[in-house]
């Protein structure tokens, strides 16, 4: 599935990503640094709830780590697991993605998350 090109996603940065057009929130975080993209559920662990501070805003403010807009909690960007807040040793839901041709794909399907279920 094309989640979109490379370049919408600034280096260092985050971008939402909505699958289902009737969805409030994004239903993915994308992270880029460099060439590379990692790829997370919008959804917390502690409550469910959807982390961005306003739309596209899902790092914290060094830009180092992905922080819930809701309860603070940090994620390490690498492999989402938390390090601080309510939701600590936890981890965000990954979805594998790669970069081809300059444009974000997932390389599983990323209904098997749920994500297709709200909104």
């Amino acid at each position: 599935m094309d989640l979109g090109p490379l370049e919408a996603i600034p280096d260092g940065g985050s971008r939402g990503v909505s699958l289902n057009p009737r969805s409030s929130y994004a239903d993915l975080i994308l992270v880029r640094r460099g060439q590379r993209v990692w790829a997370y559920h919008n959804r917390c662990p502690h409550t469910g709830a959807p982390m961005e501070w306003e739309p596209d805003r899902f790092m914290d403010y060094t830009g180092r780590y992905i922080q819930c807009g809701l309860h603070a909690a940090l994620f390490r960007v690498e492999d989402g697991y938390c390090i601080a807040g309510p939701c600590a040793r936890r981890s965000l839901e990954p979805l594998r993605v790669e970069v081809r041709r300059g444009r974000v794909v997932a390389l599983e399907d990323a209904g098997r998350l749920g994500w297709m279920e709200r909104g």
